[in-house]
């Protein structure tokens, strides 16, 4: 198993707004993805969201990130959202 965790900075009062846009398009894409296992989005703060993905195969991951990347910058282009950080690793320890 391999994860994706992103760290975003998101506009003041703006997360609401780009958790339902995420739940409401982006997830739909990711359960269609072959090897694609979870994803979560974690809220830090008021203007901060972690997003972790998990895929069964390393390229697997890589396609979905490079998607991810697509459609952030299409659908979340009016709002202020800017990713600050990103890795990425294979899974060397789980429970769940």
């Amino acid at each position: 198993m391999f994860m994706s965790i992103r760290r975003y900075k998101i506009g003041s009062g703006q997360r609401d707004q780009v958790v339902q846009i995420v739940d409401e398009g982006w997830t739909d894409q990711l359960r269609k993805e072959p090897g694609f296992l979870s994803y979560h989005v974690v809220a830090i703060g008021d203007n901060e969201l972690v997003s972790m993905t998990a895929c069964l195969e390393e390229e697997a991951l890589e396609r979905v990130i490079q998607m991810s990347g697509e459609w952030v910058g299409t659908h979340l282009s009016g709002l202020d959202v800017s990713l600050e950080d990103s890795r990425q690793g294979k899974v060397v320890s789980h429970l769940g």
